[in-house]
């Protein structure tokens, strides 16, 4: 019976990955494209497409750090590395990229005068900013550093999940 449970619950734990990686593709396809952008209306309409998919992303995400964090009970790996490093990976993750969020495509919102939000707090648009500012604010974007984080991150866990070397 455990057997089973084990096997669904690494069941959800890839699907609720696939789901993550398939949600998040509008986000990364949206940073490749919007530093390239200098109409409003397109670039408003790529933060919303990539907003459009966030519920999904977080939910996807939740279960599978959860499911992540049960499975290594039932198989009793605490004692190993490499769950521990991919715990603190994905955290590093995690955090990154929210902090990204916060810092960076938020503020692309506002000043392309999309609602917007400050922590959790929700706030309506104002007025855009003009075409300069908003170009200066994606020009700081760090693609490489992005790709890093976002995928060669997660693919290194990936890594260490199937190989197991420590």
């Amino acid at each position: 019976m455990v057997n089973i449970l084990i096997r669904w619950l690494v069941f959800v734990h890839i699907l609720a990955a696939i789901s993550f990686f398939l949600a998040h593709g509008t986000s990364a396809a949206m940073t490749f494209q919007i530093r390239k952008e200098t109409d409003f209306t397109r670039i408003r309409a790529m933060l919303d497409l990539s907003w459009s998919t966030m519920i999904l992303m977080g939910v996807s995400f939740l279960i599978m750090g959860l499911t992540g964090l049960i499975l290594p009970f039932m198989v009793h790996i605490w004692n190993k590395g490499y769950i521990w490093l991919s715990i603190v990976l994905m955290l590093f993750v995690f955090i990154y990229m929210s902090l990204f969020n916060e810092n960076h495509y938020k503020q692309v919102r506002r000043l392309v005068g999309l609602p917007y939000m400050k922590g959790n707090k929700e706030l309506p648009a104002e007025p855009p900013s003009s075409p300069e500012e908003v170009a200066k604010v994606l020009q700081k974007t760090s693609v490489a550093t992005l790709v890093v984080i976002g995928y060669v991150v997660p693919a290194i866990v990936l890594w260490l999940m199937v190989f197991k070397p420590f």
